[in-house]
């Protein structure tokens, strides 16, 4: 339903402004001034009717741009509306269109393209545009989270085990020798079923398990179709979750773990992280003495939520020597 009333404002507004621009268009055609439709008349007093030079263009430019930046900047910080947006663009635009002595018809022009340009900024707003999938990197395999399918992992020489009973207190050495999961033969014999399982579980308890040279990595939750069932190799990796016992098992293996090139087996840095994903960081610790602060959130988010394009989060714990206690990183997908 969100998405259905967001389509209906963009598609409301463009209508508007198609009928907005039409109007005006037929106005100035048909009213006639001094014997002249008022689209051929000067609308304004400037008399230079020279070619403008690239110098007093490139100075016009700038201002306009500089302008741009910063209505840009304002709004997706929610700092002014799109029609103070418009005032502090509206300026530096009049200064160049008075340059030079104008009729209706640059007129016309300039209204179309300030609707044109207010157009595609709502619809900036409203629909926001994508974001970049994170990757991980493990053991040399990369796994980008809601592309990366469970075929490639399998190829890349991964297993993946499918949980076939839960033991409660399982500990993490007999996971894979408890007969709690069973390894799947990569057959395309099993089925991932319809919709999006946004299951929570601790990995000894969750569905699907990554296993690489027979060390437990972590779970993974496989996403198909929200309409019908997908065969399992066929289905992309939506959220992937470690342990602190498949961390441990992981370095002891020296089986490397990146998130957009940073290190998670190495000591954390809030500094590294800081400059490797800027403001996508929105939680890190600030008291080093606060166990329940321990812990890294970054987030990939648009400007609509996940109405229109997929979403991520990733949440990194630590301990007080800054070091990988627990990771998951999950997406949010469009309705």
């Amino acid at each position: 339903m969100a998405k259905l009333l967001l389509i209906g404002i963009i598609v409301f507004l463009g209508i508007a402004f198609v009928i907005i621009g039409l109007c005006l268009y037929y106005y100035l055609k048909r009213t006639i001034v001094k014997g002249r439709p008022l689209i051929d008349e000067p609308v304004n007093d400037q008399e230079r009717t020279d070619k403008m030079g690239i110098g007093e263009l490139l100075v016009h430019l700038s201002m306009i741009a500089i302008a741009g930046f910063l209505v840009i900047v304002l709004m997706r910080r929610g700092a002014v509306s799109p029609i103070l947006g418009r005032m502090i663009l509206l300026p530096p635009v009049m200064a160049l269109f008075n340059a030079r002595k104008r009729t209706g018809k640059a007129m016309l022009a300039l209204v179309v393209s300030l609707m044109v340009a207010l157009f595609v900024m709502m619809s900036d707003l409203i629909i926001g545009l994508p974001v970049k999938a994170p990757v991980l990197n493990l053991g040399g395999t990369e796994i980008t989270v809601t592309q990366t399918t469970a075929a490639d992992v399998l190829e890349d020489g991964f297993d993946i085990y499918v949980k076939q009973h839960y033991e409660p207190g399982l500990a993490y050495e007999e996971i894979l020798s408890s007969g709690s999961f069973e390894k799947y033969p990569a057959d395309r014999s099993l089925s991932v079923k319809e919709g999006l399982d946004e299951y929570n579980d601790p990995v000894e308890a969750s569905p699907y398990i990554l296993v690489k040279d027979g060390v437990v990595m972590g779970s993974i939750t496989l996403y198909g179709s929200r309409t019908e069932d997908t065969v399992l190799e066929d289905c992309k990796i939506v959220r992937i979750r470690f342990d602190e016992d498949c961390i441990d098992a992981a370095k002891a293996k020296s089986i490397s773990c990146t998130l957009n090139g940073v290190d998670l087996h190495a000591p954390l840095s809030r500094d590294k992280l800081a400059d490797t994903f800027g403001k996508k960081l929105w939680h890190w610790p600030k008291n080093s003495e606060d166990v329940t602060e321990l812990y890294y959130g970054i987030a990939w988010t648009t400007g609509s939520g996940h109405t229109f394009w997929n979403e991520y989060e990733s949440y990194i714990h630590f301990d007080e020597k800054n070091n990988m206690t627990a990771f998951e990183i999950t997406s949010k997908l469009p309705e």
